[in-house]
């Protein structure tokens, strides 16, 4: 019995410390905030830079792996918006009609071709005034639960 209040009581202070964190992102995100609700949501989170120094997150969900790229950092930590990215190889690549179609039928998640045609979903977030890490999470789920119908759509 002691056990499991103990393991209770750890659990109640997880959740207070979950949401002592949680609230407004002053000064645009972090890429260890988008990191942290990644991994708060099961997801991994490697932090890295990209070709320009700016900083990105590698990631995966859905057997997709995608990278958050993010923008107007201004050479800091704390960056005004960011990219939820992921490219998928398609064998002949895949038309532009297909493309369009699913561009003009959804709202959040965009499509575009590469060169050679493979398609690439992404999802641009405004993470400057009035941004906290619960839109955060929520941008997450919208992203993740995105993916398995992209990939249905193209048939991957």
């Amino acid at each position: 019995m002691k056990v499991l209040l103990g393991l209770a009581g750890l659990a109640a202070c997880a959740a207070v410390a979950t949401i002592a964190k949680a609230g407004p992102i002053e000064g645009g995100v972090t890429a260890g905030q988008v990191a942290s609700v990644l991994q708060q949501k099961g997801y991994k989170a490697d932090v890295g830079t990209d070709d320009d120094g700016d900083p990105k997150v590698k990631s995966a969900a859905e057997g997709v792996n995608f990278t958050v790229f993010f923008y107007g950092c201004n050479h800091t930590t704390h960056c005004t918006s960011v990219t939820f990215q992921a490219g998928f190889h398609v064998d002949g690549g895949l038309a532009l009609d297909k493309v369009n179609g699913w561009n003009r039928d959804k709202r959040f998640l965009k499509t575009w071709l590469d060169k050679v045609n493979d398609p690439y979903i992404e999802m641009d977030v405004d993470a400057d005034h009035g941004f906290t890490t619960e839109s955060l999470a929520e941008y997450v789920d919208t992203w993740a639960s995105g993916i398995p119908e992209f990939k249905s759509y193209i048939g991957f």
